[in-house]
């Protein structure tokens, strides 16, 4: 053991001397401490804009609704009554309204798949679309 004696000058410790038995330096603690700021700024900001995003979807979903609702189809402007022939033993699988167009999809034994677009409107079939399955 080498003991001081009260004249000795205590060693000036810079910031890049450290205990002996520490993992980072003074320099090295004061760069992690300027990063983990940094990365809690950011990630603050993150969550602010997350934030604000969805506030602004939410107001603008409403004003899009209100718009939807406007240019839809009056119930005055479709025909009281409209007929619709599928192939015979065909069964209907599914509906889609949207505004005056109604889409049927139908499917049955010997029947091909196959989709049916009717303007409520006119009551004029728009398309009619056949789908085949590839093999």
């Amino acid at each position: 053991m080498t003991h001081r004696t009260a004249t000795e000058p205590v060693p000036d410790a810079s910031p890049q001397q450290t205990d002996a038995g520490a993992l980072l330096s003074d320099l090295q603690i004061r760069w992690l401490r300027r990063a983990v700021m940094v990365m809690t700024a950011l990630l603050v900001a993150g969550v602010a804009l997350l934030i604000g995003r969805v506030i602004y979807l939410a107001r603008q979903g409403g004003t899009q609704a209100a718009s939807a609702a406007a240019t839809s189809v009056e119930p005055a402007t479709l025909l009281a009554q409209a007929r619709l022939v599928v192939p015979t033993g065909a069964e209907i699988k599914s509906i889609s309204l949207s505004g005056a167009h109604l889409a049927v999809q139908h499917q049955g034994p010997g029947v091909e798949l196959g989709i049916v677009v009717l303007d409520l409107s006119t009551g004029q079939i728009i398309s009619r679309i056949s789908i085949d399955r590839g093999k």
